[in-house]
């Protein structure tokens, strides 16, 4: 049966008939009359030690102006009381986070209004329950009717509420920081808390769960500022009343790096607008807390001229989350803890709650935080999650790793996506008191185990949280303290899985920045030559792969030495690390001597039928020297028996369509364009098959089945796969990459043979510069290719003094580093001597043309067509010698260009 106010009234009209002052016992609870008011006392119920507690609201705390929360001040009625009354509203979200500024803000409208205000720090039972008391005192009913007492069954909270009810005025019951309510339940009963249709009840608290608050309770979840709101909060709180763009760009940097958490922007603000802080504006607080996080929040908040409104001034930051997981240890859940540092080891960023690896917890963790299995991890997640320490949400990732995701892992169960979110700046606290704990070591040890059980890269399960735990490799590879090196094995160990992975799913770029992450820590590490050894490797591959030849060239001759010193000159790692030396030694532009060491490297390798895989790999990038070199016969050769080898040792997908590549591209620059197209449209199939259509191999293979097309005369097939290879490499890999500048470069030439030489200049003006301004000088053939195109437009206006200048200078550039015989050596010579014949010198175009014509019959054979474009122009030039000649067309390919595909390329030339 629910108390009523028949008891009360009784005691009420005794002590009336008695007279002002007269004390009136009920068992163990008195009552008190005095001047009209009953004062009740429940000795049963609170400590005569108990001490007295103020409803009035803390108006010293409340902001002059709320940031940011125009619109939760606009759901919450605006000002206006009767939208929140009839039911129990609850702010909820991250300690810090302004529930009790906005909750100040409401009850200063309210009081304006003429509502009584009653405010409750509700951190504990006793306080309520001495609130519950002071309530019922002051808002006491009169004139109900008289009935039964029923003193037993009185207690504070429905005293109180019995009150409330029964008020004529209305009222504001703002209880703020009530964070347990089930303690609050417990020791003040289940009717502690509920809705009103004679006011409102307003609730700040860190517990978000609706399950702990009343039915029929509005939950209104608070979350971080934007970085604009945060800057004008930063600004107002510093003085600056009409910023500088700089200015205002310092405040929205600093709010950024502060998560949006207004209880960190205030500290910030008041600390740099101290007349005697040693930070004078906001970008040096926020370079100092870069420098020095802990101590420039700890500066922060013992320095404001308000930190005497809050009993411990250091917990203005660094303390008031632990507070919640103090909170959460009470209850049981000793788990919270060991998690929340494990999360701030990784990067802000969501981690798949699979990560999150029980069993590894147990391991390292097992001498503390109580049992660990996937109940235990689960709870204490969910009670994280209440208390806004973390978000919970389900991932979807964007772009190439979305595709990726779909295209390898076709699953129903959707699961693993489940993901925890971590605040920025609740994850750097965190990290600092990690450094603190005697738990460092095994902490660290569990953040980095646990992204090592994705190791079996052929579970899907295991492979599907890759795309997720990326940043966290790329950030444990940074953090991990130095002290603990034997857990730096293990990071090496786990990141050569990210690198297979990321090869598969094509994020060259971000495996470029991880390895060399990795890399920077080997100088803080003293690991054995093996771990150095697969860093550098590593390294290398990668650099070479994001065309930073000079820095591959480096960590491959590192690596070659760590091989040699450690595993001697006879073994795989060395055979390994001299073979990507090769390749790279070649790109680098030193032909001859690149050629020379692939050539010993096959020959050692046929020596070593036990290394038969070596052996393929040999012969394969020798065949791409070779190519490269111009020596195109004997690069089939090499080719042919890299893809034979294929079919006995049946290596990977990977590895067999890149060999199978190798001798498409050889095939095509002997002449072979049909077979080439078979042999390409085929790996492109192959491809397709494993890799996802944005893959660099996909793009490269597609690149030149588009040039393929070209020189067979569909420009307008090969610009608009071009254009597509070009957007999507742009994406990928970089608009500085090798590979994008080569497929544009392509672009403009498409454009130059359609004649809108325009559009095509400019653009490759822009590829020539990138070549120089990027360091890839190195790459001559594709430099020199881009120059020859810009001549071959000075041409085409008429400008052919210019035109014969500039295929003087590439032909001499050409023959001095490729030689005289290589194929692009020639196609410039072949301009060169036609250019003659425009110019009016018909006899000496004729004896350059002869050279070339000679040239070509040796390098490319007498079927190739531009051996038979050769031995075409020097008929023409012999028997119409008088003739004046014009440049028309682009000479330097020699082929068919279809008239209606040039006139609908024209029309789309626009998009470029």
């Amino acid at each position: 049966m629910r108390y009523r106010d028949d008891g009360l009234i009784y005691i009420r009209q005794n002590a009336e008939s008695a007279g002002s002052g007269t004390n009136i016992q009920a068992g163990r609870d008195q009552f008190v009359f005095d001047s009209g008011t009953v004062h009740v006392h429940f000795n049963g119920l609170q400590s005569p030690s108990a001490p007295p507690v103020s409803l009035r609201p803390p108006v010293n705390l409340r902001p002059p102006q709320l940031h940011g929360r125009e619109s939760a001040f606009r759901d919450l009625g605006g000002g206006d009381l009767a939208a929140l009354m009839g039911c129990i509203t609850v702010l909820s979200g991250l300690g810090g986070i302004g529930k009790s500024a906005l909750a100040l803000t409401i009850a200063n409208y309210a009081q304006s209004a003429g509502a009584t205000v009653l405010w409750v720090h509700a951190s504990g039972g006793s306080e309520v329950s001495e609130a519950f008391r002071q309530i019922a005192t002051k808002l006491c009913p009169q004139g109900a009717e008289g009935g039964e007492t029923l003193l037993d069954r009185l207690n504070t909270a429905d005293l109180a509420w019995e009150a409330l009810h029964a008020s004529e005025k209305p009222w504001l019951l703002v209880f703020d920081n009530a964070d347990d309510p089930a303690r609050l339940l417990q020791e003040l009963g289940p009717n502690w808390l509920e809705p009103s249709a004679s006011g409102a009840v307003l609730v700040t608290t860190r517990q978000a769960h609706l399950d702990v608050w009343p039915p029929g309770t509005r939950l209104k979840r608070l979350g971080p500022l934007d970085h604009e709101d945060g800057a004008d909060m930063l600004l107002a709180l510093s003085g600056s009343s009409a910023p500088d763009p700089a200015e205002r760009g310092a405040a929205r940097e600093l709010s950024e790096r502060l998560g949006g958490v207004p209880l960190a922007l205030r500290a910030a603000g008041l600390c740099v607008a101290q007349p005697f802080s040693p930070i004078q504006d906001l970008k040096a607080f926020r370079q100092a807390l870069d420098r020095d996080f802990p101590n420039v929040v700890d500066r922060a908040a013992t320095t404001s001229p308000h930190s005497s409104t809050i009993e411990d001034a250091r917990s203005l930051v660094m303390q008031t989350w632990e507070v919640s997981l103090d909170a959460l240890e009470q209850q049981g859940l000793p788990q919270v803890r060991p998690i929340m540092r494990t999360l701030s080891c990784w990067a802000s960023r969501p981690v798949p709650v699979a990560l999150l690896s029980p069993k590894v917890l147990a391991r390292t963790h097992r001498l503390e935080a109580g049992r660990w299995d996937s109940v235990a991890v689960e709870r204490a997640l969910n009670a994280l999650s209440a208390v806004g320490l973390i978000d919970v949400a389900d991932e979807n990732s964007d772009g190439p790793s979305a595709e990726a995701d779909a295209f390898y892992h076709r699953r129903s169960d959707m699961s693993w996506r489940r993901c925890v979110i971590v605040h920025p700046l609740v994850a750097e606290v965190n990290a600092v008191h990690l450094e603190r704990s005697p738990h460092r070591a095994r902490t660290w040890a569990a953040a980095v185990r646990c992204l090592g059980a994705l190791r079996d890269t052929e579970d899907q399960e295991a492979a599907a949280q890759w795309p997720f735990a990326v940043p966290h490799m790329m950030a444990v590879a940074g953090r991990l303290p130095p002290s603990l090196e034997e857990l730096f094995e293990t990071v090496v160990n786990t990141h050569m899985y990210l690198s297979r992975y990321l090869r598969m799913v094509g994020r060259y770029d971000i495996a470029h920045k991880c390895a060399m992450a990795l890399r920077a820590r080997l100088a803080t590490f003293t690991p054995n030559d093996r771990i150095c050894y697969l860093v550098e490797l590593n390294a290398a591959e990668w650099a070479w792969n994001m065309s930073r030849l000079d820095e591959a060239d480096t960590m491959s001759a590192a690596a070659c030495r760590l091989a040699v010193s450690s595993r001697g000159p006879d073994s795989v790692e060395f055979h390994v690390a001299r073979a990507l030396a090769v390749a790279i030694h070649s790109e680098l532009g030193s032909m001859e001597s690149g050629a020379k060491m692939a050539r010993e490297l096959c020959a050692e390798m046929d020596d070593k039928p036990h290394l038969p895989y070596l052996g393929m790999q040999a012969h394969h990038h020798f065949a791409t020297i070779l190519r490269q070199s111009g020596r195109l016969d004997e690069a089939e050769n090499h080719s042919r028996r890299a893809v034979e080898s294929l079919d006995r040792l049946e290596p990977g997908p990977f590895t067999q369509a890149i060999i199978r590549h190798e001798l498409g591209v050889i095939l095509w620059h002997r002449g072979h364009l049909d077979q080439a197209l078979t042999v390409l449209s085929e790996v492109l199939r192959q491809q397709r098959s494993f890799l996802p259509a944005w893959h660099p191999s996909v793009l490269v293979t597609r690149y030149d089945i588009a040039s393929i097309h070209s020189l067979q005369g569909n420009s307008i097939r090969a610009f608009t796969d071009l254009m597509d290879i070009w957007l999507a490499e742009r994406d990928l890999l970089g608009k500085d990459h090798y590979k994008t500048l080569q497929t544009r470069h392509q672009v403009g030439q498409i454009l130059v043979e359609i004649g809108e030489v325009d559009q095509a200049e400019p653009l490759l003006s822009e590829v020539e510069a990138e070549y120089e301004t990027q360091g890839l000088q190195g790459r001559l053939t594709d430099l020199l290719s881009t120059r020859h195109e810009r001549v071959h437009i000075a041409a085409q206006r008429g400008q052919h003094v210019e035109a014969h200048q500039g295929w003087r200078r590439i032909l001499n550039e050409e023959q001095r580093n490729l030689g005289a015989w290589h194929p692009s050596t020639l196609r410039t010579h072949y301009n060169w001597a036609f250019c003659w014949a425009v110019l009016g010198f018909p006899s000496v175009a004729r004896a350059e043309m002869r050279k070339v014509l000679v040239a070509r019959r040796d390098v490319l054979g007498i079927n190739h067509y531009e051996t038979k474009q050769a031995a075409d122009m020097l008929t023409a030039l012999a028997r119409q010698q008088s003739q004046k000649w014009r440049f028309d067309g682009n000479r330097r390919r020699n082929v068919p260009v279809n008239r209606a595909a040039r006139r609908n390329a024209k029309s789309q030339a626009s998009d470029i």
